[in-house]
């Protein structure tokens, strides 16, 4: 926001509030006043104040290795921060003394992301080549639930289907009834690995190993003597040589769901357009480790892979690189009559979707997703709280204020964040991040930030660097654990609503937050010369957390302060503002500028 005051000869335009970085393609003479054509390592506050941004300490070293994960939430009822890195998964929180630590959990692959989730009082990880799950005392694969595949079968073999086999393992069970005259009961499969058990459903007990011989080839079990007649009362496990273990390991993202809860877990990332669910067990209780053989969604062509699934509402939104599709939870009828739960997918946008695997964001309740070289946001016209339908206006590009930064970044190995707590979304990559602050509308671009994981902890954002450190982000630092932040704001070239006058400009004030060792360097340049006097901006108050001695203050008032500052510019059309610091011990947050300006004459 700008405002003018003073004559029709002289006037002080005034920066009220910034507007983050706006690169525009044609140029920085139609930016607003506020907005920076080049911008680093400053932020916006959510007052839209202009504020250098964070600086950053190491909580732990984890190895050398890059963190694959960080990840915080309640496991077995006690709230929990993990990370994975340099093969080990890691306990990072005491909660009794509220410090952070650093335990090892177990081993764990950490050859590529992994991605967590809470299910079940448990957290389980995918990582593409390994599925695990940690019950708050052991980490260990998931092994799979035994499905009862048949139930009411007689001796000779049969009975009612019930249960889909298990892709994770090779184990099964089958409740027979007997007739209490045959002794040799057919299993539902031939050429089976082993046989686990048979138990008396009477008493739950094992029955003894040698009443009963196997067959393991004709898939038959005899017994010494024919069991008493009943119904379903004899269960009998056994496990077969091959399953499908390899094709849920394979996935390296999961996302819950099951129309309004979520309930299922789909697993996607094997670099094809299916997509695999879990199921509930004989008792209906949801289980992270069954996902029977036929749960299985095809999104689209077979050409192209899932990138990217994400909850919206009561649909679930599936991403490949070139297209959007929802999923819709729901049911069908057999040809025997039974009706069974069912998932539809449903075309969105066929030629917008997602490049970067596993990092669709929802902001806000909307979907964001990267495409091409630019940011989408995906949301309904139609209504504020409406699922996304076959409408191609509902991919809204974002990114044009950041186009030029944002085409560096190799979207594809970009790794996203939303910080809900702080009302930013990240988009990191290299060491760099373009953070949108979504509260003031704002674009910002950050250096020496390398991030390729991150999690919000207690109000906390900490993030995890490609050498094997935690890292804790926050204002209360000065510096990056030592290094200085070398920030730089740069305005568009503003003509102050005269592009065809000459000005002369000879002050301006700067105003700047009273904090512990706050000062800002100002200078100015303009269409005339790019070399201006450079005034420092100080405004510090006594403060022993940070002391700098060559720059003590023992300032007390905390009301915000204006600092005149005298540089003079002459006969230019356009100028520039520019604020810079370097300093690992300082920072600043500016409230506002006022720019005395003259008019003197046409420009020639």
């Amino acid at each position: 926001m700008a405002q003018i005051t003073g004559s029709a000869n002289e006037r002080v335009f005034q920066i009220k509030a910034w507007g983050g970085l706006n690169e525009n393609p044609d140029g920085d003479t139609k930016l607003k006043m506020g907005e920076a054509a080049a911008m680093r390592n400053f932020r916006i506050t959510r007052d839209g104040n202009l504020q250098r941004r964070p600086g950053s300490r190491e909580i732990s070293s984890l190895g050398t290795e890059p963190v694959r994960g960080i990840w915080n939430g309640w496991v077995n009822g006690r709230e929990q921060l993990v990370s994975a890195c340099g093969g080990k998964l890691w306990r990072l929180w005491d909660e009794e003394t509220g410090e952070y630590i650093r335990e090892e959990i177990g081993e764990i692959d950490t050859g590529r992301e992994i991605h967590f989730f809470g299910f079940a009082n448990a957290l389980y990880m995918v990582n593409g080549a390994e599925y695990k799950v940690w019950d708050g005392t052991t980490l260990a694969d998931v092994g799979g639930y035994r499905p009862l595949v048949t139930v009411a079968v007689p001796p000779e073999g049969g009975g009612e289907t019930l249960e889909q086999v298990n892709k994770l393992t090779g184990a099964r069970r089958c409740w027979f009834s007997p007739d209490g005259e045959k002794s040799v009961f057919q299993l539902p499969e031939t050429g089976i690995l082993s046989l686990d058990y048979v138990k008396n459903l009477s008493t739950g007990e094992d029955m003894a190993a040698d009443s009963y011989t196997a067959d393991l080839a004709a898939g038959t079990v005899s017994f010494t003597g024919a069991p008493g007649a009943g119904t379903n009362t004899i269960e009998i496990g056994w496990t077969m040589t091959e399953n499908f273990r390899g094709q849920v390991l394979s996935m390296r993202w999961g996302e819950l769901y099951a129309g309004t809860q979520d309930t299922r877990i789909f697993l996607y990332g094997d670099g094809s357009n299916k997509a695999i669910y879990s199921g509930l067990d004989y008792d209906g209780q949801p289980r992270a480790d069954y996902f029977p053989d036929l749960n299985e969604v095809a999104v689209g062509d077979a050409n192209t892979p899932i990138t990217g699934m994400i909850r919206h509402y009561s649909r679930l939104l599936c991403f490949k690189e070139s297209s959007a599709w929802t999923i819709q939870f729901g049911t069908i009828s057999m040809a025997d009559g039974l009706v069974t739960e069912a998932f539809y997918v449903t075309p969105v946008n066929r030629s917008i979707g997602n490049v970067a695997p596993g990092q669709v964001r929802l902001v806000l309740n909307s979907p964001r997703t990267l495409h091409g070289s630019d940011v989408y946001e995906w949301k309904n016209n139609g209504s504020y709280s409406s699922n996304l339908t076959v409408d191609e206006r509902q991919a809204k590009r974002i990114s044009d204020r950041i186009y030029a930064t944002v085409r560096k970044f190799d979207l594809e190995r970009c790794y996203c964040y939303d910080d809900n707590w702080g009302q930013e979304y990240y988009i990191c990559f290299a060491g760099k991040a373009l953070v949108h602050n979504y509260a003031a509308d704002a674009w910002y671009y950050y250096e020496d930030f390398d991030a390729v994981c991150m999690a919000n902890f207690r109000g906390e954002l900490l993030y995890g660097t490609s050498d094997g450190k935690l890292m804790h982000f926050s204002t209360d630092y000065l510096n990056n654990d030592g290094r200085a932040i070398d920030a730089y704001w740069e305005s568009g070239s503003m003509s102050f609503g005269q592009d065809f006058q000459r000005k002369y400009s000879a002050m301006l004030w700067v105003g700047v937050k009273p904090e512990s060792s706050a000062e800002i360097n100002v200078t100015v340049q303009t269409d005339r010369s790019s070399s201006y006097t450079e005034k420092m901006v100080t405004s510090s108050l006594a403060n022993f957390a940070h002391v700098n001695y060559a720059k003590y203050s023992y300032a007390t008032n905390r009301k915000p302060q204006m600092s005149r500052l005298k540089i003079k510019a002459k006969k230019f059309v356009f100028y520039k503002l520019i604020f810079r610091t370097s300093a690992a011990d300082s920072t600043a947050t500016i409230l506002a500028a006022d720019i005395r300006v003259r008019f003197t004459g046409y420009a020639k």
